[in-house]
């Protein structure tokens, strides 16, 4: 089964309001499946891969639940800086397949399942009743005693999108209180409204760190200037230069690819604007980055932009049309 998936709101930064909706915190980890079969647990990450492995400590808590039970959440690890999740915190684990490599992050980095819906129990399935009689149900069970943790609903809108703001979560999750589950559906009757937005773009050069050209400073990202001419005369339009997001691991692993797809001259038309131009390495337009930004200028520059992830799922001719997260999105590599 694949999980059911959200809307992002029409109104930016604003979550649908009135008495048919509740409200949940969104949480910046990896969605993911948790399965009760044969006595042990069993979690799938969006894409339906198994991904079990990578958590023991999820696994070992569900220890004594009963099979059959179908659980859709979030796999969560706080981030030790700010003390709330985020995909940097739980990147390190999400592809570990390695038992001994997993116990040890476990350890370092602990990570919990936050769940937020029961579609089945037993021979029931409980994807075509109603959110509010599912979430009855998984209310019922003691998710505390297994380490997990229960992510709570909130009838007032505006209360949830002030606190996640001030607290640093990633944004509000509302659904209908009737609404069914549509495995692998996007529905409307799910709406998303993350505080910042995110979008696929490819880097096109690189700023040195200022008085060491031996170190990866920041790069310049853009979109396709022409989808149809793009694999012939590959030329981006500027979005902006991002440098946050790296740790100096990963800044040494991106400089060590683009060093290698070095050009003489500018992929971008219009040239990008400011000081570090003369300053910038070009690299051929093959590189895809997951990027968080606040807003957009009226020059069509990024404000705020964070590097998130490696993109290598998308093709850079299709960076301006593709979703902003898939499961197949890596970390930057340390």
């Amino acid at each position: 089964m694949r999980p059911m998936l959200a809307t992002p709101t029409p109104t930016p930064g604003q979550p649908p309001s009135g008495p048919e909706w509740l409200h949940e915190v969104k949480w910046d980890g990896v969605r993911a499946l948790a399965e009760t079969r044969d006595g042990t647990l069993i979690l799938y990450n969006r894409s339906g891969r198994e991904i079990t492995p990578a958590y023991p400590e999820i696994v070992a808590g569900a220890a004594g639940l009963p099979d059959g039970l179908l659980f859709d959440g979030e796999i969560i690890v706080l981030d030790p800086a700010t003390g709330v999740p985020t995909l940097q915190a739980i990147a390190p684990r999400m592809h570990v397949r390695d038992a001994n490599r997993a116990a040890r992050l476990a350890g370092e980095r602990p990570a919990t399942f936050m769940a937020f819906d029961l579609l089945r129990a037993g021979a029931n399935d409980l994807t075509s009743r109603p959110l509010t009689e599912r979430r009855q149900l998984l209310e019922q069970l003691d998710l505390i005693r297994l380490g997990w943790r229960l992510s709570e609903t909130y009838d007032d809108a505006e209360t949830v999108a002030a606190f996640t703001l001030d607290s640093g979560l990633e944004g509000v999750m509302s659904k209908r209180r009737g609404s069914l589950y549509l495995p692998g559906t996007r529905s409307v009757d799910w709406i998303k409204t993350p505080h910042r937005a995110e979008l696929v773009a490819v880097i096109g050069g690189w700023v040195p760190e200022s008085g060491d050209d031996r170190q990866l400073g920041s790069v310049w990202i853009g979109h396709a200037t022409d989808e149809e001419t793009f694999d012939a005369d590959p030329v981006l339009y500027p979005l902006g230069r991002v440098g946050s997001g790296l740790s100096h691991g990963e800044r040494n692993a991106l400089l060590a690819v683009l060093r290698d797809t070095e050009r003489a001259d500018a992929p971008f038309a219009p040239l990008p604007e400011g000081p570090e131009l003369r300053r910038t390495r070009w690299v051929e337009p093959l590189l895809c980055v997951q990027v968080r930004y606040l807003t957009v200028s009226a020059a069509g520059v990024l404000r705020q932009p964070v590097l998130r992830a490696l993109r290598p799922d998308v093709r850079p001719v299709e960076a301006a049309t593709a979703p902003s997260w898939t499961s197949t999105g890596v970390r930057l590599p340390a």
